[in-house]
């Protein structure tokens, strides 16, 4: 997704066949590992004042001293590659419930003394760039993705190495990590106290990163950087995750140089599955935490996703999770409303690339371990061909644990928008639920208007689907509940009328009109709530900023007064 400051736009890889490469902790040419594309990276500069943290370990190491250690979630000797050790950790994370009170998140583990965080609150794509780069920092292992800064039109990696260019060197005001911050993992020992920097503690990604679990002195929930402070020893991590967060999103995942394609068979945790309709701006971005066989040749997988307004990452299990991996949007056959086809957008499940140091520069490969797997970005025709693959490999369940599936998927998204009535996400998330309820109608033995009669609620039609890039809505991630329950509370009291005067009338959508939000700014007013509805605010790159009226999205249900 877009963000703040710098525009981080999708950049083409550089993909050069069969090059030999070396090994990431030497300096001399290994001839005996080949890899089957690489992207180009900064130039090596170990230790410079830019440092994040030291690389110590290879992703592909297995038997050296460090790989034979014990970990979160391995024994000791385990004979397990980092990139292994990676997907177990996430595939072994514990599901505790969710602050909101609907649905279960994930419990965060630490390397250190064992320490455990409830799952923190962010974005989708923030989700999955965290947990890869907070293990390679746990681990002393190379990380960096690439963007590009649109003030100096120049590359812009970020990684272990701080926020740099081609040549190594830092980057506009982006800080000296190693000079400015401290590093406690060597000195601290299980038993003493949390070491803090204050500063990072009151850093924040956006007005709506909220963690329930930490509070000022005046008990008001702290953010992002409070939550980073306690998940570090190393504040230098903590302080680069929180930039790292804000300037790059699901665009640079579908770089090709980031992240590259895998075959549906091969899928595994840490992997992440990304919906794409456009070539430049939001998309939708799933981290897999599971992958079980539950029947011989078919497949389980579970997601955690966070969203857009940020929430804690989301548990959803294998019959709620599979619609993502056989939509078109995750790069299926055909073409999104631009023109582009979705097999080149970058949509489908996707594998971090690993690097290693070729010629004096850091180089992002697809490892050895991945070639069986690996489909390269000029395979569309691979690629469109994985939603059709996932429909035949994941379970589905009997129609009933589909519907319940689903009816899930809709109760989480609806909860959300109690929490955040403007976002689009939750609201295009239910909507497509409700489509494969329609989908699944037949084997049901109901027509999709007898589900609308079921299942619709009134918050359905207030809350209906807007065209995120024509409505400004959508921007506004700071809404509120208190601003949910007065839009619903004005929708209430519109019913009421329609039925004293014998009439049935469609709620009125909540989304910005010719006079901008002034109906439910004035029923705020009328029921003395005037101090809980703030004005529009741009909470993220907003170009609709200027529309005359939000859009409303196609809506495939049932009009209310034919189901409520």
């Amino acid at each position: 997704m877009l963000k703040p400051l710098l525009l981080l736009l999708l950049v083409a890889s550089t993909v050069l066949a069969g090059c030999i490469t070396q090994d990431p902790l030497a300096g001399d040419e290994n001839s005996d590992i080949s890899y089957a594309a690489e992207a180009s990276g900064p130039l090596v500069r170990k230790g410079a004042p830019t440092e994040v943290w030291s690389v110590e370990n290879a992703w592909e190491d297995r038997m050296t001293p460090s790989a034979k250690l014990a970990g979160i979630s391995w024994e000791a000797d385990s004979g397990l590659s980092w990139e292994e050790k990676y997907a177990r950790w996430i595939e072994t994370m514990e599901l505790m419930p969710s602050a909101s009170g609907w649905g279960q998140t994930i419990t965060i583990t630490t390397p250190f003394g064992g320490k455990k965080l409830p799952g923190p609150t962010l974005e989708c794509a923030e989700v999955a760039l965290m947990m890869r780069a907070t293990f390679a920092s746990w681990y002393k292992l190379p990380f960096f993705i690439r963007g590009w800064d649109s003030a100096s039109k120049k590359t812009l990696y970020a990684g272990h190495m701080g926020f740099v260019d081609a040549s190594g060197n830092n980057v506009g005001n982006f800080p000296a990590f190693k000079k400015k911050y401290a590093d406690y993992e060597k000195s601290w020992k299980v038993g003493d106290a949390w070491p803090s920097d204050a500063v990072l503690r009151s850093r924040r990604l956006g007005t709506d990163d909220a963690v329930s679990f930490l509070t000022d002195a005046a008990g008001q929930p702290l953010g992002a950087g409070a939550y980073f402070d306690e998940l570090f020893l190393n504040k230098r991590t903590g302080h680069f995750m929180r930039m790292l967060l804000l300037f790059y999103g699901s665009v640079n995942l579908a770089d090709g140089s980031n992240m590259f394609h895998v075959e549906p068979e091969s899928a595994r945790a840490g992997d992440v599955v990304l919906e794409r309709w456009q070539k430049i701006g939001i998309g939708h971005t799933i981290p897999v935490l599971r992958v079980s066989e539950p029947l011989e040749g078919k497949l389980a997988i579970e997601v955690a996703t966070g969203s857009m307004p940020r929430r804690q990452p989301r548990y959803e299990d294998a019959l709620s999770a599979r619609r993502y991996f056989t939509m078109k949007e995750t790069g299926g056959e055909g073409t999104a409303s631009d023109g582009s086809e979705y097999a080149k957008l970058g949509g489908g499940i996707r594998r971090f690339r690993t690097p290693i140091i070729k010629g004096g520069r850091w180089v992002n490969v697809v490892p050895q371990g991945s070639l069986d797997a690996y489909i390269p970005d000029s395979n569309t025709a691979a690629i469109a061909a994985r939603p059709t693959r996932f429909d035949e490999l994941l379970i589905t369940g009997s129609p009933e644990e589909a519907k319940a599936a689903l009816v899930s998927v809709i109760e989480g998204a609806r909860a959300h928008l109690l929490e955040h009535p403007a976002s689009c996400s939750a609201r295009t998330n239910r909507e497509n639920a409700f489509a494969d309820l329609y989908e699944l109608s037949g084997k049901l033995g109901v027509t999709p208007a007898d589900l609308d009669a079921e299942l619709r609620t009134e918050s359905d039609y207030v809350f209906a689907p807007l065209v995120y890039e024509e409505s400004k809505t959508c921007c506004w991630n700071s809404t509120t509940a208190a601003m949910a329950e007065i839009v619903l509370d004005l929708a209430k009291v519109e019913r009421e009328e329609a039925e004293a005067a014998g009439e049935c009338r469609e709620p009125t959508v909540f989304k910005a009109r010719e006079d901008g939000y002034a109906l439910w700014a004035n029923h705020a007013k009328a029921i003395g709530r005037e101090s809980e509805w703030p004005a529009w605010s741009e909470d993220e790159p907003c170009e609709q900023r200027d529309v005359a009226a939000d859009l409303p999205a196609d809506f495939g249900a049932t009009p209310s007064c034919s189901t409520l």
